[in-house]
């Protein structure tokens, strides 16, 4: 999905959407969401609603978000649409 506006594109969410490796579901997973500092806001809400109607489209019972835990907005975010914290995902530079 695109967040595109009168200044161009502000903002991305890739997502996929397939079976659970361990389970016979599908769900849809979240691989990049970014938005440009100053569109932020309701546009968030909007690419979160496309997100996860398309992920219902596709058949998907779940749907994953990152959220990497040094910034307390996402949280916040995710948990007011219902979503629950499961893992939390860490990166080292080598």
């Amino acid at each position: 999905m695109v967040l595109d506006s009168e200044g161009g594109v502000q903002g991305l969410l890739a997502a996929q959407a397939g079976p659970l490796p361990l389970a016979p579901v599908k769900a849809a997973t979240e691989l990049i969401w970014w938005i440009e500092p100053h569109a932020r806001g309701r546009a968030a809400l909007a690419m979160l609603d496309a997100y996860e109607a398309w992920a219902r489209d596709r058949g998907c019972v779940f749907a994953n978000m990152v959220g990497l835990g040094s910034d307390p907005l996402p949280a916040r975010l995710y948990e007011s649409r219902g979503y629950i914290a499961a893992e939390r995902h860490y990166s080292k530079t080598l």
